[in-house]
Parts: structure tokens; sequence; C-alpha cells
């Protein structure tokens, strides 16, 4: 019996110059909240220099939850996970591979 690999949660609130996720990974799945001060929007993007290319781009109605779920592999971000943007948003949500390695709670090896 096979089983499909782990995922991992990462929440984070506010648009950063740094990664969110430093290392390639393949985002599954992603849960975003408004913080009912408007209409909001989460822009994901790739690549540590200024400028990187959008890869996911979500508006979120005022006081609405978007929950999103990724087919198959779900969507590559080939140099770790930047959010350019975020905006009339409580948190944000990521559902991705497992990249934190060996050490996780209910992990064998």
């Amino acid at each position: 019996m096979s089983f499909k690999g782990d995922i991992q949660a990462t929440r984070f609130t506010a648009a950063s110059a740094s990664a969110i996720i430093a290392q390639p990974v393949r985002l599954k799945g992603i849960f975003i909240s408004s913080n009912g001060g408007g209409a909001g929007s989460v822009v994901l993007n790739t690549e540590k220099k200024a400028g990187g290319t959008n890869l996911l781009t979500v508006d979120v109605p005022t006081g609405d939850v978007v929950s999103l779920n990724f087919p198959e592999d779900g969507i590559l971000f080939p140099e770790g996970v930047f959010a350019s943007t975020v905006t009339n948003v409580a948190a944000v949500t990521l559902l991705t591979d497992k990249y934190s390695g060996k050490g996780l709670v209910g992990q064998n090896g």
C-alpha cells in the first residue's frame, strides 16, 4: 500500500520581501480570510529579486473566506513562495508539500 506525500501548513499575515517558504515547493491549497476592511487581494510570486513572476492572484470578498485546492501536482514555486501583495486580509494559510524535512511530529525517520 502506498500513501500520498505529506503536506505542511504555513500561515502568514503580511506581504514581505523575504520568502514565506524559502525552498522550491508545490502549493496544493490556500485559505485566505478577509479582515472585513474591504475587498482584499493576495498575490504570490516567485524569484528572489524584485518583480518576480506572479504565479497566483486571489481576490477576497469583504468579510469572506476563500478556500482553493489545486488539482494534480498543484502550482510549482521553483525558487520559494513570496507574497508581494496582501491587502485587507487577516491571514493566509498555504498547504504545500512537506518541506521542513525530518523531525516533524508523527514522521518516521
